[in-house]
């Protein structure tokens, strides 16, 4: 039985040299102080491991991505993540969620008990114990805008206004969501158009231009058209708005050569994302006075609970790639590089063609500073 308590500095520094290898990052990627090192393992870590390496508390503002490696798939140091809800009713068949969440993703999303409390908690914690300022991502597993959730309950509203009142704990803001109508209510938007605020930006995720496109593959998800006018709505609001062309299919209008799989709809899928259809999402977002796209690839976590999207996909993949086997990574199948790099460099030159700063998804996150 270990005898450690992060509270004595001399345990706590000892423990930090123990935590797990993933983790180290998050305590050297920073200059920081011992003191702010200290603070940082006392409000993610346990104050009294039974074993080591310590294993991470239950925060509601929590580590972003607790799961990645962050001397690999995910090289970086300390950022925070807020989940407001647990699941999504927008139940995407595709959602890298569903590799690695206890239930599929669309499986009875609901509120977190005590969210409010334990907001308000965290919130005192990160204060109390100075921790250095970090960006705040809202958030990487559930949409903070689900319609039915937010109009009753509201949390999402009542964290903002938390997190707005509390400013100063944090780095940049980025608020990720698939509904983004329900942030131009006004009680929202005085929140979001405030100076205080800042720096803020809304990523809208929108991968479709056609909503027949949109119907098929996201179909418990809100329309193209309920999205692109919310787009519009908050860059008129001076909010920094951003889309997120995500993910990217695979296409037709790539070189047979490179692509190598049969035309889509010979595996009974429609054509997600045609040269016009993206074309006409990076006009819309210039239009709009939008200036950054995100995107990446389609991955397909190999989890029982994305049965969806292995049906359609699975064998089309495998076609991709010369050899004719699946390519798994990061417990998911992936396109070949080479196919990989044409999809994104297609929707790069056509995002720039219209002034846009085009940003790899993981870059965007990790050069949030």
């Amino acid at each position: 039985m270990l005898s450690l308590n992060s509270q004595n500095n001399t345990d706590a520094d000892t423990l930090i040299e123990n935590v797990a290898t993933k983790f180290k990052p998050i305590f050297a990627k920073g200059n920081y102080t011992a003191d702010q090192k200290r603070a940082i393992y006392r409000y993610f870590f346990s104050q009294k491991p039974k074993k080591l390496p310590p294993s991470l508390k239950s925060r509601t503002l929590n580590l972003y991505d607790p799961l990645a490696d962050r001397t690999k798939r995910f090289p970086d140091g300390l950022r925070f993540c807020l989940n407001v809800y647990t699941g999504c009713a927008h139940s995407c068949g595709y959602c890298y969620v569903n590799g690695y969440s206890k239930e599929g993703v669309g499986f009875s999303p609901h509120v977190k008990a005590g969210f409010k409390e334990k907001l308000a908690k965290d919130l005192n914690d990160i204060k109390n114990l100075q921790l250095p300022k970090a960006p705040l991502h809202l958030s990487n597993s559930t949409d903070i805008c689900q319609h039915d959730l937010e109009t009753e309950h509201r949390h999402s509203l009542f964290a903002l206004q938390k997190i707005n009142e509390n400013r100063n704990l944090f780095g940049p803001i980025a608020i990720l969501t698939k509904n983004p109508a329900i942030l131009c209510d006004k009680a929202y938007l005085l929140i979001l158009k405030n100076e205080t605020i800042r720096p803020l930006a809304v990523q809208i995720t929108c991968a479709f231009w056609r909503d027949e496109a949109r119907k098929y593959y996201e179909p418990n998800a809100p329309t193209v058209q309920s999205r692109l006018e919310a787009f519009k709505t908050l860059c008129e609001n001076g909010i920094t708005t951003e889309l997120r062309l995500d993910p990217l299919f695979p296409c037709n209008e790539i070189d047979p050569v490179l692509r190598r799989h049969h035309p889509l709809n010979s595996y009974g899928l429609p054509e997600p994302q045609t040269d016009n259809d993206l074309a006409e999402l990076a006009r819309f977002v210039k239009n709009a006075n939008g200036k950054t796209v995100i995107s990446k690839p389609l991955k397909i976590p190999i989890s029982d609970k994305a049965q969806q999207s292995k049906d359609w996909f699975v064998k089309l993949y495998r076609d991709a790639n010369p050899t004719g086997q699946s390519i798994v990574k990061g417990g998911s199948y992936r396109l070949p590089d080479a196919y990989q790099k044409a999809i994104m460099t297609r929707a790069k030159k056509i995002c720039e063609k219209q002034g846009l700063a085009f940003k790899y998804c993981k870059h965007d996150a990790l050069t949030r500073k």
